[in-house]
C-alpha cells in the first residue's frame, strides 16, 4: 500500500492543460510562433532571392544565431532578477515593433541587406528574454511529474506551427509577396503580449532563494556581475553540464551548417522554389511533433542521456543521406526523420536541466548554457557557405552528416555523465 501511495502519477496532458497559467502562456506562445516560422521562411528566402549568394545566406543565419551567444547570458541575469511575466510582455512588444519596422521599410523600398541584418539581430536579441523566461517559469507552475508533458506540449505546438508556418510561408511568398507575412508576424507578438497580461504577476515571479540554494551557491549576490558569475559557477561545478557543452559545441557546428544549406539545397540541388523549401522545413517540424508525442508519453526519466545519443545519431545519418539525393521527395522524407531524431535528443535534456537547476538560477544557467553550446553555430553558418561553394551543397551535407555520426559515437563512450543522465 505504501509503495503505491508514493508512486508518481503518470504524465497527463489533460492535467497540464487544466493549469490556467500554463494554458494562457502556451496559447500566447503558440500564436506568436505561428508568425515566427512564416517570417523565418520569408527572411532567408528573401536574402537568397535578392542576392543569389550562399555566403550571404550564411551571414544572415549567423546574425540570427549571434544574440543567443552575445545577449543570452546577460538576459538570463534579468530573467532571474525581475518578474518574468513583465519580461515576456515587454519583449513581445519590442519584437512587434522591430518586425513592423522591417515590413514598413520593405514596403517603402528602403530595406537594404545591411539594415535587414541589424533588424534581425535586434529581433532575436528580444527573443533571448522571452525564451528563457518561458522555460524558467514552467517548473514553478507545474509539478515535476508533469514537466515532460508540459515541455512536450510546447514542442508539439511549436512543431505544428512550423509545419503550417513553413508551408504557408512559402505559399504566401509565392502568392502575396513578402510584406503580408511580415505584418502578420508583428500581430502575433501583440497577441502573445495580451495573453500574458491575463496571468497574475505573482504566478510568474522569480522564486526566492531557498536555504538549499544558498548552500549550493555559498552566497546571495546582489550585483549584476556577481549574479552573472553565479550562474557560470553552477555550470562549472556540474560534470554533466560540462560534458553536455563539449558535445553540443561539436554537434551545433554541423547543425548550423546544415541549417544554412537547406534553402540553397531546395533551390539549387533539387531545383525547387519557396514551396519546396517550406515543405522541407514543414517535414522537419512534423517529425518533431511525432517525436515529441512519443517523448511526452513514455517514462524516459532513467535513460534521457541514451535518448540524446540515439537522436543525434539518427539526425546525422539522415543529413548524410540528404546529401546523396537530388530528389526533393526523398529530401523531404529524410527531413521528417531528422525531426523525430531531434525530438528524442532535445526534449528529455530540457526537462533534465529544469529538474536539476534551482529555480532562482534557472534563467542564468539556461541562457549561459544556450550561449556556450550555440557559439559554434554562427561560425558554422559563415564558414559553411565557403565550404559549400568549393565542395558543392550535396557533398558538404554528406561530410557534415558523417562527422556528426562519428563525433556522437565517440562521445557515447567518453561522456559517462551524459550517457547515464537521469532525473
Amino acid at each position: 500500500m505504501t509503495s503505491t501511495q508514493t508512486e508518481s502519477p503518470k504524465p497527463s496532458f489533460r492535467r497540464v492543460f487544466s493549469n490556467r497559467s500554463f494554458s494562457l502562456l502556451w496559447i500566447g506562445q503558440m500564436v506568436s510562433q505561428s508568425g515566427d516560422y512564416i517570417f523565418d521562411v520569408v527572411a532567408l528566402w528573401l536574402v537568397l532571392q535578392l542576392t543569389g549568394d550562399i555566403f550571404k545566406v550564411g551571414l544572415t543565419t549567423a546574425t540570427i544565431f549571434l544574440p543567443p551567444v552575445l545577449i543570452g547570458p546577460l538576459a538570463g541575469v534579468y530573467v532571474d532578477k525581475f518578474n518574468r511575466r513583465d519580461i515576456i510582455l515587454v519583449s513581445n512588444i519590442f519584437q512587434a515593433i522591430i518586425v513592423a519596422g522591417i515590413a514598413v521599410l520593405y514596403t517603402l523600398g528602403s530595406l537594404s541587406f545591411s539594415v535587414l541584418l541589424v533588424l534581425l539581430f535586434l529581433l532575436n536579441a528580444g527573443a533571448q528574454f522571452v525564451r528563457p523566461s518561458v522555460t524558467a517559469v514552467v517548473p514553478g507552475i507545474m509539478a515535476k511529474e508533469d514537466l515532460a508533458a508540459a515541455n512536450s506540449l510546447f514542442s508539439i505546438s511549436s512543431s505544428l506551427n512550423q509545419i503550417a508556418g513553413f508551408g504557408i510561408g512559402g505559399l504566401m511568398v509565392l502568392l502575396l509577396g513578402v510584406a503580408v507575412p511580415i505584418y502578420y508576424d508583428s500581430f502575433t507578438f501583440i497577441f502573445a503580449a495580451a495573453s500574458v497580461v491575463l496571468i497574475a504577476r505573482s504566478v510568474l515571479d522569480v522564486p526566492p532563494v531557498t536555504r538549499l540554494g544558498s548552500n549550493i551557491d555559498g552566497e546571495n549576490p546582489s550585483s549584476f556581475k556577481d549574479k552573472f558569475l553565479q550562474g557560470l559557477r553552477f555550470i562549472r561545478t556540474s560534470p554533466f553540464l560540462l560534458e553536455l557543452i563539449a558535445l553540443a559545441l561539436v554537434l551545433n557546428f554541423f547543425a548550423g551548417g546544415v541549417q544554412t544549406l537547406i534553402a540553397p539545397y531546395a533551390k539549387i540541388t533539387v531545383h525547387g522554389n519557396a514551396g519546396t523549401y517550406g515543405s522541407m522545413l514543414a517535414a522537419l517540424s512534423l517529425g518533431t511533433v511525432l517525436g515529441s508525442i512519443v517523448v511526452g508519453k513514455i517514462e524516459a526519466r532513467k535513460y534521457v542521456g541514451k535518448l540524446l545519443f540515439l537522436g543525434v545519431l539518427g539526425a546525422g545519418g539522415s543529413v548524410a543521406l540528404i546529401g546523396v539525393t537530388t530528389v526533393a521527395l526523398y529530401g523531404i522524407i529524410l527531413m521528417l526523420v531528422i525531426g523525430v531524431s531531434l525530438a528524442f535528443a532535445n526534449l528529455p535534456l530540457q526537462v533534465l536541466i529544469q529538474a536539476r537547476v534551482p529555480g532562482h538560477l534557472l534563467g542564468r544557467v539556461f541562457t549561459s548554457l544556450g550561449a556556450l553550446v550555440t557559439m559554434a553555430t554562427p561560425v558554422a553558418a559563415v564558414t559553411t557557405g565557403s565550404v559549400a561553394s568549393s565542395l558543392q551543397i550535396g557533398p558538404t551535407l554528406e561530410l557534415y552528416g558523417v562527422l556528426m555520426v562519428v563525433a556522437t559515437a565517440g562521445a557515447y563512450f567518453v561522456f559517462q555523465e551524459v550517457r547515464e543522465a537521469k532525473y
